[in-house]
Order: C-alpha cells, then sequence, then structure tokens
C-alpha cells in the first residue's frame, strides 16, 4: 500500500455497497495490522466518506491518541499544514477518478505546533477492482534534508575556501612578480655602475629582493598556502646567489645537507632573508683571489628547534671584527631578524666561519 490523505469528492454508492466496501476495507486492514504496528511512517487508511478507518502505531504516537482520530476527516484533526490542504484534496480526487499521482513533500503539525517535514503517496485500496479506500503514506525526511542542507552548506563552504585560496595564491604570485621587478630594476642599474662598492650594494640588494620573492614563489606553487617547504627553498637559494656571485669563482663548492620541513611564511621571510646575508657573505669574503674552498649548509630539526648552520673553510672574519658592535649592514639585519624570531645566534671562527641560527616558528 502507499498514499496521501485529505477530504475528497466519493462517487454515490449505495448504502450497501458503501457496506460492504466498508467490510472489505477492514479486512485490508486486518491484513496489514503488522506494518501499521511496526512501520516507522505516518500512515492513514480512509474510506470512501473520507473518514479515517486506522493509522499506524507512529501517528498515534505523534498526534497524541488521546485525541480522537478515528471517524475524523484528516482536515478536522488539524495535520496537514493548511497550505497543502488542496494539494491532498485534489490527489485525492484524481486516485478515485482512475489517475495515479506523483510523490510530494508537504508539512505535518503536531499538537505542539512542531513542524515534521516529510514525503507524501497516495494510493487507491482496490478489490476486484474497484477502489474501496484511499492509503496514505508520509514519511518523515527531517533528518534527510537537515543533511542535504548541510551538503550544501559544507559545498558553499567549501567553494569559499576555494575561492579565497585562488585569491591568496595570486596575491602571492603578484608579490613575487612586483618583487622580481624591483629585482630586475637593481640587476639593470648595477650593470651602469661603474663604482665596485656602488655595484656591491646594489648585487646585494638584488639578492635580498631575490629571497623574499623566492617565498612568495614557493607558496603559490604550493598546495599549502601557509607553509614553505624550507629544506627546497634553501636549495633553491643557494643555486640563485650562486649564479649571481660565483660566476667567475668555479674553485667554490656548495654543499648542502637539508631536510624537507615546513614552516610557515611569517617565519620564512625573516630566515629566508638572514640566510641570504649570511650566505652572500661567505660567497663574497671567504675565498678571496679566487681562492678554493666549501660552503656547507646544513637545516635540521631538533625536538621543538630548527637549527640552521652556515659553514666555510675560508680565511674566516677579521679578527679585531666586533661582532656586538658591528657596522656592517648585513650582520646588523641578521641580528635584528634573529631577534625578530626570537631565535639564538652564535659564531664560531675555529676553521674559517660558522654561524648557527636556532629557532622555533613565528606563531
Amino acid at each position: 500500500m502507499a498514499g496521501n490523505s485529505i477530504v475528497f469528492k466519493t462517487k454515490a454508492d449505495t448504502a450497501q455497497e458503501l457496506e460492504e466496501k466498508s467490510r472489505q476495507l477492514k479486512k485490508e486492514i486486518a491484513l496489514n495490522t503488522a506494518i501499521f504496528s511496526i512501520c516507522p511512517d505516518y500512515m492513514f487508511l480512509l474510506g470512501l466518506d473520507g473518514k479515517i478507518v486506522e493509522v499506524s502505531k507512529s501517528v498515534k504516537k505523534a498526534f497524541n491518541s488521546q485525541n480522537k482520530i478515528i471517524d475524523c476527516k484528516i482536515s478536522q484533526i488539524n495535520i496537514i499544514h493548511i497550505k497543502d490542504l488542496h494539494k491532498f484534496i485534489k490527489s485525492i480526487n484524481s486516485i478515485l477518478n482512475g489517475k495515479s499521482i506523483e510523490q510530494f513533500r508537504s508539512i505535518f503539525i503536531t499538537p505542539e505546533k512542531e513542524e515534521i517535514d516529510v514525503l507524501v503517496r497516495i494510493s487507491p485500496v482496490e478489490y476486484d477492482n474497484e477502489i474501496i479506500g484511499i492509503f496514505i503514506n508520509a514519511t518523515d525526511i527531517t533528518d534527510q534534508l537537515l543533511l542535504e542542507e548541510s551538503k550544501q552548506a559544507s559545498s558553499s563552504l567549501q567553494k569559499a575556501l576555494t575561492d579565497k585560496e585562488m585569491l591568496v595564491r595570486e596575491i602571492h604570485h603578484r608579490t613575487k612578480n612586483n618583487l622580481m621587478i624591483m629585482a630586475s630594476l637593481f640587476a639593470l642599474t648595477s650593470a651602469d655602475i661603474e663604482d665596485e662598492n656602488a655595484k656591491a650594494i646594489f648585487n646585494q640588494t638584488h639578492s635580498r629582493v631575490k629571497s623574499m620573492a623566492l617565498v612568495h614563489e614557493k607558496l603559490y606553487r604550493s598546495k599549502d598556502l601557509k607553509f614553505v617547504n624550507f629544506g627546497d627553498y634553501i636549495r633553491n637559494l643557494g643555486r640563485e646567489l650562486s649564479n649571481i656571485f660565483l660566476t667567475e669563482n668555479n674553485n667554490v663548492q656548495l654543499i648542502m645537507d637539508v631536510e624537507d620541513l615546513k614552516i610557515n611564511i611569517e617565519t620564512a621571510i625573516n630566515v629566508g632573508l638572514i640566510l641570504n646575508e649570511i650566505l652572500t657573505n661567505s660567497i663574497k669574503y671567504a675565498f678571496p683571489d679566487g681562492a678554493k674552498g666549501n660552503i656547507f649548509i646544513n637545516f635540521h630539526r631538533t625536538d621543538n628547534h630548527y637549527i640552521l648552520t652556515v659553514a666555510d673553510d675560508g680565511v674566516g672574519l677579521p679578527e679585531d671584527l666586533d661582532l656586538e658592535n658591528c657596522g656592517s649592514l648585513g650582520l646588523s639585519l641578521v641580528r635584528n631578524l634573529v631577534g625578530q624570531i626570537e631565535g639564538d645566534l652564535i659564531i664560531k671562527q675555529d676553521f674559517g666561519t660558522e654561524i648557527t641560527i636556532c629557532f622555533q616558528e613565528i606563531s
């Protein structure tokens, strides 16, 4: 059986015919008592006079069995939402006229004025090819609708996150492009400068800008827009600085032992600039006059700290250099940046120069 209910038109039947059909309908009820007792759906069995003959256990429970339901019409017990009443009447009349109807959504109202979303099916009850009653079956779809709403909300949220990610990615892309334009301008300008000291300043600034651009490039190419694979960043920056400063000295080897560890963008930009300064100084000053040597870069994690070490076996720093009060822009910048990430700066000068930065991510 399947169906829906309400006030409806009936064919003109004699009292005897109606009585016979009523008896047959009661037989149908007896045959389907188990279904009415077990099924969680809201089920109504109506006679041809439009009155309720039987209801399922779930109807009695939800709509208060103390109220009289049997022998009433559905419209009289105020179960159906007023806006759907006409749809029920039209559907039942269509079935009585031999037509089939599609299932439809409706709202039931409980005695406590709570609304229940239901999927309604209305079908005829037949005996010997004659309609003897109407069966209404309404399935509670509240949970299903909530699930659909949740899926829609999740889909909307996912779209918003995707749009935001695309926007952030585009920002990093444009930032990287703008920084690269600046770096190119410094490179072009330095090419026209004859003074070696001034040219060195431009080249140094060029490398600093490129080190920041590289962070943004790594971010917009990465699946994760919050973190940078800093091991990969070190390898790329090392190659970039070698191309800038070691084109005329093939005797210096850059040896890297770095882990592919991810750090957030705020930390990456600061540590990237620190690495740029230290590595540039080693490349430029540790091996004068084309001397042969090695530069070592190590990057690892120990417990909750990251350890970045840049060492060379070159001539080392001048013995009279006061590291705390040095006026060098590069060393001053390193100290300031290490302070910003609340890290520790350790410098050793046993064999060449070794500079170690111990830090945690900026929260």
